[in-house]
Formats: structure tokens, sequence, C-alpha cells
């Protein structure tokens, strides 16, 4: 079955990013410890724990985040032999506070996008790609076009509302309906408009897409190769600061080890779609 292409949304820099800061020097490099921490013997992660099974708090625990990239940001901290410290933020304040200087490292659900990439550097840890969801028993959304005409909830400020927005242009460009997109600051939000009816489907990262089928008591299900998997998720750093490369090594150090997709399996996600690059 056809899908309609997925046109980048330049138009929706905003929704992502501040205007991108020069980053300070830092720290200076020592024995593992790479150059440019804002404070020596600690690494502070900018993160939005409220996206199981990638990061989330569990058990009332509201201080400590686990998840995949929660793990895998206390796996890097450990290969720098420092101390993993976290700088919670909403899902909009995530890039704003990493250009701020509010942490070190932004390591979080967040797409490579071309607008993030524009202000921030990044490295690849796992390939991903949007998910959709709808109401159990409805069978009416089967493809990219079945969207024409419909409501699609989506949390705001990210890559899937670009995503559903550049979407709905190229259905009226066809000629069809657009959609209607109903943009929440949480993922929960979502899932109620879609569970109270108020929109017919709801669009969601794949990683996120089982947890939440999971957690709705049977109210939702995934609908499967709607969107293709064409992007990947990337740890940040200021543009050309110089963690950037201490990133990017630490990265491949901790797949080449094999480290990451032991954590993968942990959390439920493949261990195949972990990255480096």
């Amino acid at each position: 079955m056809r899908k309609v292409g997925l046109l980048a949304a330049g138009t929706g820099l905003a929704l992502l990013v501040s205007a991108c800061g020069g980053g300070s020097a830092g720290t200076e490099a020592d024995g593992a410890t790479p150059a440019g921490l804002a404070r020596a013997g600690e690494v502070t992660f900018c993160t939005d724990p409220e996206y199981p099974p990638m990061e989330y708090y569990a058990e009332g625990d509201t201080s400590t985040p686990i998840g995949f990239t929660s793990d895998g940001a206390r796996a890097l901290a450990d290969l720098w032999e420092v101390e993993a410290k976290w700088q919670i933020t909403s899902f909009d304040g995530l890039m704003p506070g990493l250009q701020a200087g509010r942490c070190d490292v932004l390591w979080t659900a967040l797409y490579m996008s071309p607008e993030r990439l524009e202000v921030a550097d990044a490295a690849a840890f796992l390939e991903t790609g949007p998910g959709l969801l709808v109401r159990s028993g409805d069978t009416s959304i089967t493809s990219s076009e079945d969207l024409s005409g419909k409501t699609v909830a989506v949390q705001g400020g990210g890559s899937n509302e670009l995503t559903i927005r550049a979407l709905s242009e190229e259905l009226e460009a066809a000629g069809l309906p657009g959609i209607t997109v109903q943009a929440y600051p949480k993922t929960a939000e979502t899932v109620a408009a879609v569970t109270n009816g108020k929109a017919d489907a709801l669009i969601e990262t794949d990683v996120a897409v089982v947890e939440m089928v999971s957690k709705s008591g049977g109210a939702l299900v995934a609908v499967p190769d709607v969107f293709p998997v064409d992007t990947k998720f990337g740890v940040f750093t200021k543009k050309d600061s110089p963690l950037s490369p201490a990133v990017a090594e630490g990265i491949e150090t901790l797949v080449e080890n094999g480290t990451l997709q032991e954590i993968a399996v942990e959390y439920g996600l493949d261990p195949a779609r972990v990255v480096t690059g």
C-alpha cells in the first residue's frame, strides 16, 4: 500500500529550539573524563522522565529516572568516571535547557531532526520512527492516506507534530482533506483524547507504542506500517562543544561493548535498532 511521503517542515523550528549559543570551555580533560563539563566530577543530563520505556520514574520514586536513555546516560557517566546528575524539564524545554547551559548533555527520546541539528551536535543511538494508535475496533485507518479528514492527537513541540502537519499539507496538495492536529503538552493527554473520542488517532514514537497499548487496558491498538522507520534518536550537545566528540566516542564504545544492547533488551526494545553515527 502506497504511503504519502513525509516532507520536512522547516517552519516548525520555533517549536523545537531556541537560538543557539556558543559552548563554554568548561572543565579540562582529566583521565577518562572529557573536557567541557560544567562541573568537575559530574555530568548533568537534561531529560523529561515521562516517556517509558525510554525515561520515566518507577514505583513512586520521583528523584531517579530509569529507562533506556536514563540507564544509557549512567553508563556514559561511568565510562567517563563521573557522577550522573539530572536536570528535569518539560519536553518543550529540553533543547532550550541545553542551549542555556542548564545541562551538559541532552539525552532523552529526541529525534535527530534537521531543525535540531542546525543548532546542536548529536550522536545517534537508536533507530526509530513514528507509530500510530487508534481505538480498539477501529479499522478505518490502515495507511497514511486514511488519515485524510481525521483528527490526530500528538505531544506538541516535537518532530511527531511536524510529521503529522507535513502529512496534512501533502494530503491537501493532493486534493484530499487535511488532518486536524490536536497538540497536547503530555503523552497521557493524547491517549485520553483518543480513548474519549476527541481524536481518531494519536501519533507517537514507535518505541513508546507497545507500552501505551499495554497500559491502555485494551482501549488502544497499534496500526503497523503507517510511517517508515526513517530517523534516529540522538544524544545532543551544544554546537561545537568540546563534549560533542566525547559523546560520539562514548556512544560508540557503549555499542561496541554491548552495553546499550543489553539495556535495550532490559526495557523491551529491539537491540538490533541500536546504532552509532
